[in-house]
């Protein structure tokens, strides 16, 4: 089991009866007269951890167990903390609830936003049904094990043990729980489908899109659960953002008693609004009503996009015609003290981060990521390539390979309307199961792997790209069954020097002209308390990761990918520091240190202002290494990020010279005295003064008082 763990991230009421009633949610139609209800399952659920619980879960015999708030994970404190030895196994969760009467004659859905890793769901000790992998949504019905009167007994089993199944190893903590929402809703029996990989039935597919003429379709999975054939009625309502109605169907569709039809139509819109990244991120959205015997059985709406888009080995990335350079990060979902088990205020913070960055284009690594997550990169416009966790070793079982297309299929059919998302990943830096680091050039069982599941995803989704992430040789077979690829490269941190970076990209490029390829990773570690003006190469895996190396790293790497259009996408890692408690580096056990941001999101590090100042818009005058604050007196250089034409550095009120921002870098030589030092830096940005200022202590010159 491993060391102790926290059984609660955050106090919780003892738990009560539920009643489903009317509640306000983001969902339209979310109140008891409407065709869908719904119902939150947050909050406190009586929580046991271990084996062995299971016959008092399942008989509700849990009035000593302790009580947690859901969304919650057991690993809040022992997921981050170093040692490797987190609590990996079974966790059990019970709650009562009681039917709401309005409710009856309707299929009660219960619906997990995500559980880590695999949940088995009982009702009143009836085995409803079990989920395996981490990270999608998934549903079971509930209404034959319901009692219409009376309380109901929801227990769920969940467990982060290892189980051979996708990820089998990862450089990430698998932090175990119910760590994200659960409801329950209800439809009629006449109802869009929603146990279909917990899609929401509704799937708007783009033909042919221009600017002058936008070609779609929009498909609709039924499903009548009654004795007798159903005539109905479909009506599709598509609008624009500011509500207006820009087409509209009709359809009479006859559903089979007990079975399933999908219904599709075409639309044509002239001049369509395109979505257009962070620019005019501008969506429509389609209504969807099916009706019968006179009334509403089920509606509901989703958002969609229209735009074209492609790839050039020689030019990059393209949107609607217009080159768009992609630039961003990859983000992991866990927060200090939390774990995974975050919410939207969380989210919606590290999305503004990102945006504050400059960034146009996020990799979502290395799982599907909250509903939210990908709802704010629809409205803010950064493109997406999102992702399952086909993560290092590839198990040659059938169990792993169904569980890879079914994470496939539930991220695709989720997220199937999302103008964010153009590209599919299908795996990340994958090797022969059993192998070490030292990889085996075209591993036969992943390389299988890879090429199914793109085809996979092209069978799923002919409109977008597949991609996959490696760090192998630029010849391997597995970089070419996706139609583009990242390449996850450290060079100048786990290999070479920095310097070296932008050589080998010439050399892939050279000899694979036609080879599609981004950089899908790379990136440095950095701890905020640790400094070297020397910029030496630390050890990767050594305690010693000075922020002013990071910064150098960076630098080199954007000049060089700056330089290289035919780099399609551009992608560090990582935003945030995360939890990863097998390592131990950097003086900062269980973490990995390579963030632009501290794990606890209050520091910025220096490479944040560098990028900043480089991606966005809003004025940057940065003076580095401002926690350095016992550097040597005596000659020494210091570094600004800037993206102002110039700016003038004053060092304890006399000016040092005004010098221009070159490559938005910019380096003052100056002679520090011993003591007290107040640096300034001041720029123009338009008519209003900017400036920056730290202060340090400088000893004697001799062995900095920071380095190791």
């Amino acid at each position: 089991m491993g060391k102790h763990f926290s059984a609660s991230v955050r106090p919780a009421p003892r738990a009560g009866w539920l009643m489903l009633c009317c509640l306000l949610a983001i969902r339209p139609a979310a109140c008891a007269g409407a065709p869908r209800p719904e119902a939150s399952l947050a909050g406190a659920w009586s929580f046991r951890f271990g084996s062995g619980n299971a016959a008092a879960a399942l008989a509700g015999d849990v009035a000593a167990w302790p009580q947690v708030a859901v969304p919650h994970t057991w690993n809040a404190a022992d997921g981050a903390d170093g040692g490797g030895d987190y609590a990996r196994g079974e966790g059990w969760y019970v709650r009562r609830f009681r039917s709401d009467p309005t409710w009856a004659g309707r299929r009660v859905i219960i619906e997990f936003a995500g559980a880590s890793r695999v949940a088995t769901v009982y009702v009143n000790g009836t085995k409803i049904g079990t989920h395996a992998g981490g990270f999608a949504r998934f549903r079971f019905d509930l209404t034959d094990a319901l009692r219409p009167e009376g309380d109901n007994l929801l227990a769920v089993q969940v467990s982060n043990a290892p189980d051979g199944l996708a990820p089998v190893s990862a450089d990430f903590t698998f932090f175990g729980g119910l760590y994200r929402s659960v409801r329950l809703f209800a439809v009629d029996p006449l109802h869009v489908e929603v146990l279909d990989c917990a899609a929401d039935g509704v799937f708007v597919t783009p033909k042919n899109v221009t600017a002058a003429r936008a070609e779609f379709s929009v498909a609709v999975n039924l499903r009548n659960e009654t004795d007798r054939v159903a005539h109905a009625t479909l009506r599709l309502a598509v609008r624009d953002a500011a509500g207006t109605v820009v087409g509209g169907k009709d359809v009479a569709v006859d559903l089979p008693a007990r079975g399933a039809v999908r219904q599709e139509q075409p639309f044509v819109l002239d001049h369509p609004h395109l979505w257009n990244a962070r620019a005019d991120p501008h969506q429509y959205r389609v209504e969807v009503a099916l009706e019968a015997d006179g009334r509403v059985h089920d509606q509901l709406e989703q958002r969609f996009g229209l735009r074209f888009y492609a790839v050039d080995p020689e030019k990059g990335f393209s949107l609607n015609g217009a080159p768009l350079d992609l630039h961003g990060v990859s983000r992991h979902q866990d927060r200090a003290g939390n774990g995974w088990a975050i919410g939207a205020a969380d989210d919606r913070e590290d999305f503004a981060m990102i945006e504050e960055l400059g960034a146009t284009a996020l990799r979502v690594a290395h799982y599907p990521q909250s509903a939210l997550w990908f709802d704010l990169a629809d409205e803010r416009g950064l493109v997406v390539w999102a992702e399952i966790p086909i993560v290092n070793e590839v198990p040659a079982t059938e169990s792993y390979a169904a569980n890879a297309r079914q994470q496939i299929r539930e991220l695709i059919r989720q997220n199937f309307n999302r103008p964010a998302i153009c590209f599919w990943g299908v795996g990340n830096e994958t090797r022969e199961d059993g192998e070490t680091k030292a990889q085996r050039p075209n591993g036969p069982v992943s390389d299988h792997l890879i090429a199914g599941l793109a085809e996979l995803a092209h069978a799923e989704d002919p409109t977008r790209l597949t991609t996959y992430a490696s760090h192998h040789k630029a010849e391997d077979l597995r970089n070419f069954h996706t139609d583009v690829l990242g390449f996850n490269k450290y060079i100048g941190w786990y290999s070479g020097t920095v310097d070296e970076f932008a050589a080998w990209a010439d050399d892939v490029h050279r000899r694979f002209p036609a080879l599609r390829f981004a950089l899908s990773e790379y990136g440095a570690g950095a701890n905020i308390a640790q400094h070297d003006l020397s910029l030496k190469k630390p050890v990767a895996t050594g305690e010693w990761h000075p922020e002013e190396y990071q910064a150098r790293f960076h630098e080199v790497y954007w000049h060089a990918l700056q330089a290289r259009p035919y780099i399609w996408g551009k992608f560090v890692w990582n935003m945030f520091d995360f939890a990863a408690d097998h390592r131990s580096e950097g003086a900062a056990p269980g973490r990995n240190d390579k963030g632009l941001v501290s794990y606890d999101r209050r520091t910025r590090k220096d490479a944040f202002y560098f990028y900043q100042a480089n991606w966005s818009a809003i004025p940057v005058l940065h003076l580095n290494s401002r926690r350095y604050l016992a550097r040597p007196a005596g000659p020494t250089e210091i570094t600004a990020y800037s993206n102002l034409p110039a700016a003038e550095l004053f060092l304890n009120g006399v000016s040092c010279g005004k010098i221009d921002a070159t490559e938005h870098v910019l380096r003052w030589h100056v002679v520090l005295p011993e003591g007290k030092n107040t640096l300034v830096a001041r720029a123009i940005a338009g008519a209003a003064p900017l400036s920056d200022e730290c202060t340090f202590q400088c000893p004697l010159p001799s062995k900095p008082a920071s380095a190791p």
